[in-house]
C-alpha cells in the first residue's frame, strides 16, 4: 500500500525516483511507514519557511545565507532519502544566487507527495 504524506490516502502522484530506495528501506525498517510519513509531514511543513529564507538570501544577494539554507535542505533530503531533491540542492549550492533557484527548489519539492511502501520501492 502506498500512502500520501499529506493526505494518507489515494494513489501516488510523484514518480518513485524521488526516493533513494535503499535509504527508504532503511527508514521504513527503523520507523515504519507511519513514522516516516510523520517525519515527512514535519519536513514539508518546514519547507515553505526554508524556501522563504532561501529567497530572502537571494534578494539580499547574500550567497552565504542562501547556501546555509540549502545546506539544511540538503542534510534533511539526504537523511530522508529524497534523492531527487538532494541532487537538485547540490546543483543549487554551486550557484546559490541563481535567479531560477527558488523555482527549481519549489518544483522539486512539489514532487514529494507520498511515502511509498517498501513493496513499491523495490
Amino acid at each position: 500500500m502506498t500512502a500520501h504524506a499529506l493526505t494518507d490516502s489515494g494513489p501516488p502522484s510523484a514518480p518513485l525516483e524521488v526516493w533513494d530506495v535503499q535509504r527508504l528501506a532503511s527508514l521504513l525498517a527503523d520507523v515504519g511507514e507511519a513514522g516516516l510519513r510523520d517525519i515527512l509531514r514535519l519536513f514539508m511543513a518546514d519547507l515553505p519557511h526554508l524556501q522563504s529564507q532561501f529567497e530572502a538570501g537571494l534578494v539580499a544577494e547574500d550567497a552565504e545565507a542562501a547556501d546555509a539554507v540549502l545546506a539544511v535542505v540538503l542534510d534533511t533530503a539526504e537523511t530522508l532519502g529524497l534523492a531527487a531533491l538532494a541532487t537538485r540542492v547540490r546543483g543549487l549550492r554551486s550557484a546559490p544566487l541563481a535567479p531560477d533557484g527558488p523555482l527549481l527548489l519549489a518544483a522539486e519539492a512539489a514532487r514529494i507527495r507520498f511515502v511509498p511502501s517498501l513493496k513499491h520501492a523495490s
